[in-house]
């Protein structure tokens, strides 16, 4: 069994330049499509980063003060204010909107 190819050249080029104009969008989008996504499972990422420091010196500061009473009561990290205050056996901080509670 022969098989034989034969290469037209520049003909079979002119013929398929629309399929190829085709190929190169669908490889585009495609390419777009992944950059686009793993922005976002980036900046996610660095978000869910951020809520776990903010939650780390949350509890950091209430260590703080269970050692030492002179600690102040609002510290600044970060540029973001940890207030923190006892009610009876309850040590929080308050951060953001977020409340980080221990209690003895």
């Amino acid at each position: 069994m022969n098989i034989e190819f034969k290469w037209d050249g520049v003909k079979s080029l002119r013929r398929r330049s629309g399929f190829i104009l085709v190929e190169a969008l669908t490889s585009l989008t495609i390419s777009l499509m992944i950059i686009f996504m793993l922005s976002i499972c980036v900046s996610e990422q660095f978000k869910l980063i951020n809520e776990w420091e903010q939650r780390v010196n949350a509890h950091k500061i209430i260590l703080l003060h269970l050692k030492n009473k002179d600690v102040p009561n609002q510290v600044t990290i970060k540029n973001r204010i940890y207030n923190y205050q006892q009610i009876g056996n309850v040590y929080q901080v308050k951060v953001n909107n977020h409340v980080y509670q221990v209690k003895s």
